[in-house]
């Protein structure tokens, strides 16, 4: 069931979804303290493998060293060069590109060619600048904060679940896909927590029937949102039945958890899959995915010849349906940057309520109250809106920021 039955404020103004300053505060604020989904362990499975990424600004490098996963600020203490430009790769040390310094697994300077020409040597300021990696099932995660909770704490109450979901030898990572959208990164994360637009998006694969409200939970709290769908249909029994002949055990259920402010895992008896929304402007995103194939623990070539089948049509269905989305996001964009209107949001979209309310308190700005204990044009909700509209005039930092 829907955990609101009633309409909903819409919390956030246009303003949110553009502005460089709210998008400053955000980065600080939300993703600096937020453990952030990189890759998968099954993407470094060498020794010496490693690849490369950007995160709000900050050029990293992750690497396999005999198993252990380290995270590195990808720039060569000598002269600020990136220590290697590839994706990806394998070295059997760390080693700058541009003049060969060689680094240990602590990023202490392990080989200096003609060192003697850096006397007096400062090994304290010529030292990698490293960041917390801490991984569950498959899934590695960075924080670039150094104080904050552990890994196991953040992703409470799904620890246990996303670490059964993504691990192997019952799942398997078998498809990456990583792409910039030309939109804020809120878009995309709210499409994701709504279920509303899939007749008028998605018509191949939900028909002209909405899921029903009866087969669905909604968990709404401060460091997460959460969407149960108990199976009801035949497509979703066969996958049901399919991992059990698999040697899975089947949940039954489609599991949709966002864990604030930017990570969605989604489990089924199928497919599961990790998204990571990496915001790169005000007005971009990069999404990060990664798909695990339900595998179960049956062997052999008829058990491996229907995996493939299955994992082929899931994967074609959900890349059909996230196209479909990604088609929207863009004309989204736009219309955010020119609309005037204050926008509405409706019950079965209440998922997206909860995360502008955690947007809101988590950036310190007023917090309308519900609806329903305050009614929509109540004077406090009108004091609220004017301080997110005009900041500046409420101790705000800007203008045109909340």
């Amino acid at each position: 069931m829907f955990t609101h039955q009633h309409s909903l404020r819409h919390l956030l103004r246009p303003v949110h979804y553009t502005d460089r300053d709210v998008f400053d505060k955000e980065i600080e604020c939300l993703f600096r303290p937020a453990w952030q989904f990189v890759a998968a362990k099954s993407e470094l499975p060498r020794d010496g493998d490693f690849l490369t990424l950007e995160l709000f600004g900050v050029p990293l490098l992750i690497r396999n060293s005999n198993g252990q996963f380290l995270a590195y600020e990808n720039i060569c203490c000598h002269r600020h060069c990136l220590l290697t430009s590839a994706d990806s790769g394998n070295q059997p040390t760390l080693r700058c590109q541009y003049h060969g310094w060689e680094y240990n697994d602590s990023g202490q300077t392990a080989r200096i060619p003609e060192a003697r020409c850096f006397r007096p040597w400062d090994r304290q300021n010529s030292q990698l600048n490293m960041f917390p990696v801490e991984s569950c099932g498959d899934l590695l995660f960075v924080r670039l904060s150094h104080e904050g909770p552990t890994l196991r704490e953040w992703l409470t109450p799904f620890f246990d679940e996303t670490e059964q979901a993504f691990s192997t030898p019952t799942s398997k990572m078998t498809h990456v896909w990583d792409y910039d959208c030309e939109c804020n990164w809120k878009v995309p994360v709210e499409n994701t927590l709504e279920s509303y637009h899939v007749t008028a998006l998605h018509q191949n694969f939900f028909g002209d029937t909405l899921p029903a409200e009866e087969s669905m939970n909604h968990d709404l709290q401060d460091g997460y949102t959460a969407l149960t769908v108990t199976a009801t249909s035949k497509m979703e029994f066969a996958q049901a039945r399919l991992n059990r002949w698999l040697g899975g055990k089947p949940t039954l259920e489609y599991r949709h958890r966002h864990i604030h402010p930017n990570l969605v895992l989604v489990s089924t008896d199928t497919i599961n899959y990790a998204l990571m929304y990496v915001p790169t402007s005000p007005r971009t995103v990069k999404i990060r995915m990664r798909f695990f194939a339900v595998r179960g623990l049956k062997r052999g070539p008829i058990a491996s010849a229907i995996s493939w089948l299955a994992w082929k049509y899931a994967k074609a269905k959900t890349l059909e349906v996230h196209n479909e989305d990604r088609g929207v996001y863009a004309p989204q964009q736009r219309g955010l940057e020119a609309s005037r209107h204050t926008g509405v949001i409706g019950s079965r979209e209440g998922r997206i309520y909860a995360f502008q309310r955690y947007l809101l308190k988590h950036l310190g700005l007023p917090v309308p109250d519900d609806p329903a204990d305050a009614g929509l044009h109540s004077d406090e909700a009108t004091a609220a809106d004017s301080v997110r509209d005009n900041p500046a005039e409420n101790g705000g930092e800007s203008s045109s920021a909340p």
